[in-house]
């Protein structure tokens, strides 16, 4: 909208609270006036531009997912949040080793002429100078010593209960029901807050990732209208006729589809899932120093420890976590339990063996995200929402103790006890009680790879440019094609390698 002479304010992600003129000329003040902390202060996720005569300024707030980019060239700056907008045709936009960590299915961000907004930053630029500053970060939350894990559930719900009263009077919004916690969570929030809710789920064949019975149970109990939708590859798969921002590095893109086009169809626009609950509440580290050194009561104290006495874990590696430095997590990426097969990738010199190394944090640039919402999100006038990325339950999360993440008892992992605290009073034993998980990944790669005549010809035919840029050994991956042991053991990669092919096609034939 127009705030003033010469002046428009350009916002971009879900707003789920009233737009009103007063507000926007709010934020549009407080941004040309460099009040920045009451900027800071405002509810709910926010992101944009303030173009003024003399100067652009972009924003993100520390809780907006928006994948907001720009780009300067001598005095021209643009900006956008679809990379396709900002590419240029004259120069070497991205390198062989960031398409082959693609392939590998790396989260990178590939182009190495656009820059992103993080979060909690303003970018401002004018003809001659460009400068970020820091407007927005995040203060743990104020809570007395050894604040009890009871008090810390107590917290957490009250906190999500105020965030989904935003959604009250929005229309009719959509839930990601999976039948985990983190959903779970958002959907009892959501129906105490009193919205007109209505739960999807996807139903698989493969019974070791059928979730569909706790979803069901979920939303029995809290008398919510569920949509089940049909999750399987019945298109062409890859796709090879789709376009993409960047390489979509998801093996269930199809499924992503599906569900967007049965919301659709329901005439939702606001679409609430339970992103970032393993980022608030999951286990990030654990070990006897936790348990001992931990900002948490005497008495849970020494409950921590008889658990850690009974787990899995060996009595010296626990004994080696009494230093704060030792997770007894180390172990999964040393051990390589996190690196993907490469069986038919050609090497590349220089490449990291950790997947994760120079990978930008989620909240900075999330490939997987800004995809989706270029994708299937918003051509579909869906907007996607995130109760659990709220500010309240972050600084809430900053403040809890690694020790309230998980919790060893009786020879199990108890994964986010926080959660699990707060929905047994809300919710079935059989769902809250959850050990473990099933198999979600069977399904993904037995039907991904069921045409394997369409991955051979799209990544090792004449025309693949993954071939072309020395990226993909068509050898190679013709034998790990006809092998069902490798084909299955390459699955994830081969499903990666493809979509970034798909990609490469497409950005052939963009223009600026």
């Amino acid at each position: 909208m127009e705030t003033g002479p010469g002046e428009h304010l350009l916002l971009s992600g879900p707003v789920t609270r009233p737009a009103t003129d007063g507000w926007q000329r709010r934020i549009a003040d407080l941004i040309r006036e460099g009040r920045h902390a009451e900027l800071a202060r405002l509810p709910g996720e926010l992101c944009g531009a303030l173009v003024t005569p003399r100067k652009v300024t972009l924003f993100r707030n520390l809780v907006s997912t928006e994948g907001l980019l720009y780009r300067r060239d001598g005095p021209v700056v643009s900006w956008s949040t679809d990379p396709a907008d900002l590419l240029d045709r004259e120069r070497e936009e991205f390198s062989r080793q960031a398409i082959w960590r693609c392939c590998r299915g790396d989260e990178v961000f590939i182009y190495h002429g656009l820059t992103p907004v993080r979060p909690g930053e303003l970018v401002v630029a004018d003809q001659r100078t460009l400068s970020t500053v820091r407007f927005d970060a995040l203060a743990p939350l104020d809570l007395p010593r050894r604040t009890p894990l009871a008090q810390y559930a107590e917290l957490a719900y009250e906190m999500l209960l105020r965030e989904a009263r935003a959604y009250v009077g929005a229309g009719r919004v959509g839930v990601m029901v999976s039948g985990g916690l983190d959903s779970a969570a958002v959907l009892c929030a959501l129906v105490e807050a009193g919205a007109d809710v209505v739960a999807y789920h996807h139903v698989v064949d493969d019974p070791l990732a059928d979730e569909s019975a706790y979803a069901r149970t979920i939303c029995d109990h809290l008398s919510v209208p569920l949509e089940m939708v049909k999750a399987g590859y019945d298109g062409d798969f890859p796709p090879s006729g789709r376009s993409f921002p960047h390489p979509f590095l998801n093996v269930g893109f199809p499924w992503l589809e599906q569900l967007a086009e049965r919301v659709h169809g329901d005439g939702i626009r606001l679409l609430v899932w339970g992103r970032d609950g393993d980022l608030r509440f999951g286990p990030l580290r654990y070990g006897l120093h936790d348990a001992l050194a931990g900002d948490i009561p005497f008495r849970e104290r020494a409950a921590l420890c008889a658990g850690l006495i009974s787990s899995r874990w060996e009595a010296p590696r626990i004994v080696r976590t009494a230093s704060r430095s030792r997770s007894l997590f180390d172990d999964i990426r040393s051990g390589g339990g996190l690196a993907r097969a490469t069986d038919f990738l050609e090497p590349v010199p220089g490449v990291p063996d950790d997947p994760f190394a120079d990978v930008p944090a989620e909240d900075d640039y999330s490939v997987k995200d800004a995809c989706a919402h270029l994708t299937s999100w918003r051509p579909r006038e869906i907007m996607m929402c995130n109760p659990l990325g709220s500010r309240d339950l972050r600084r809430l999360a900053a403040r809890m103790p690694d020790a309230y993440r998980m919790i060893p008892y009786q020879g199990q992992v108890i994964t986010k006890p926080v959660l699990r605290l707060l929905l047994s009073t809300r919710l079935p034993a059989s769902v809250w009680r959850r050990y473990g998980r099933l198999w979600m990944s069977s399904a993904h790669k037995h039907r991904a790879l069921a045409d394997t005549d369409a991955f051979h010809e799209l990544m090792g035919g004449p025309d693949s440019r993954l071939v072309r840029m020395g990226v993909v050994n068509p050898e190679r991956l013709a034998e790990v094609l006809t092998d069902p042991h490798r084909r299955r053991r390459n699955a994830e990669t081969l499903v990666h390698a493809a979509m970034t092919e798909i990609f490469l096609r497409h950005y052939e034939g963009r223009t600026p």
